[in-house]
């Protein structure tokens, strides 16, 4: 029988910011952890409906960015060096219907994108 009660449990710092630059409501969805960050951003523009984008911010590269240099020196999310991936496309196709149908769900959206975070980062910080 395995005791769980001494597996150390990730935590992370989950941020919900709005505003409303150039009169278009901007929705910005922040998770931060030991391995990483990832960032998810929806515009509402009007005549033209949501968009947005999904960005992982990396601490150490992933493989495929292994010999690359960090995408920044300082990330203004990490506030370390980081190497980012990201995709508008998956927040069109996935990211902006799981809003639309529940919006103000935040506890949810964060849930998902700390699933996403673990998922796309090494699981030793």
């Amino acid at each position: 029988m395995s005791d769980d009660t001494h597996v150390k449990k990730p935590t992370y710092r989950c941020t919900y910011e709005y505003s409303k630059p150039f009169g278009s409501p901007k929705h910005n969805w922040s998770v931060i952890g030991a391995r990483g960050a990832v960032q998810l951003h929806i515009t509402v523009v009007d005549k033209y409906g949501p968009s947005g984008g999904i960005e992982i911010h990396y601490r150490q590269p992933p493989e495929y960015m292994k010999n690359d240099a960090p995408s920044h020196d300082i990330c203004w999310l990490l506030k370390c060096p980081c190497w980012h991936d990201g995709s508008s496309l998956q927040a069109e196709e996935v990211w902006i219907p799981r809003w639309q149908d529940d919006p103000h769900n935040h506890d949810a959206m964060f849930i998902a994108l700390q699933r996403v975070l673990e998922e796309n980062t090494d699981p030793t910080p």
